[in-house]
């Protein structure tokens, strides 16, 4: 069961995870226990649902609504059969934009930056991930990952690319009332700013960095 389970994991990185999509017909409350033993053994990480509406973020999480992550994605790519060398390699090819045939590169995009997130954070304390979906029906709008920096809610937009309309980081950021937010991409350094007529013409800054420079966001 903890292979079906991990492999599956694997299958459905970048999105919310379906108990039902565990290969073996295993009950729900099983399929839990296994990823709980990942979990602990830090093969993988969880990123729980948060209504991200304020702080503590932990304070609203959703259960029946969660991502994880794997380990390695070299390790992932190999596990699929998949050979680029390595992690160190495919890592350059993601950051190059130069790993436009991997039909998972955006699931892979964002598992990189959710490691980055712990690796950079502070390691006398448990880091936990979060992310916002939209879970009314009939909408479909998601944020990849959610942190607190400077004891504000600060969301996070993930790319693989260069390209992107930003409308569910607009969105969520209208509908909290926030004024900064991340976007994580191919593209250079660079300050978005606009008025939301929306919102009382508030003022909406999007600082986009590259994937290279994930650091920063820790800092």
């Amino acid at each position: 069961m903890l292979r079906n389970t991990l492999q599956s994991v694997i299958l459905q990185i970048g999105g919310k995870f379906m108990y039902s999509k565990v290969e073996g017909g295993y009950r729900a409350d099983n399929v839990k226990k296994a990823l709980q033993m990942l979990c602990d053994a830090g093969i993988v990480k969880r990123v729980s649902h948060t209504a991200a509406n304020g702080l503590p973020l932990g304070s609203e999480v959703n259960d029946k609504f969660r991502k994880y992550i794997y380990l390695d994605s070299g390790l992932l790519l190999s596990i699929l059969n998949m050979d680029f060398g390595g992690s160190q390699v495919l890592t350059e090819l993601i950051l190059a934009g130069a790993a436009e045939d991997l039909v998972n590169k955006g699931g892979l995009a964002e598992m990189m930056l959710g490691w980055e997130l712990v690796k950079y954070s502070n390691p006398r304390a448990q880091h936990d991930l979060y992310y916002w979906e939209n879970i009314v029906n009939g909408t479909s709008s998601e944020i990849d990952y959610v942190i607190v920096r400077n004891m504000k809610v600060m969301p996070i937009e993930c790319k693989a690319g260069m390209s992107g309309k930003m409308k569910s980081l607009r969105l969520f950021m209208r509908n909290k009332h926030l004024n900064e937010a991340y976007r994580c991409s191919l593209e250079n350094f660079a300050l978005l700013e606009n008025q939301d007529v929306q919102d009382d013409n508030a003022v909406r800054r999007i600082a986009i960095n590259p994937l290279y420079a994930i650091s920063n966001l820790c800092k």
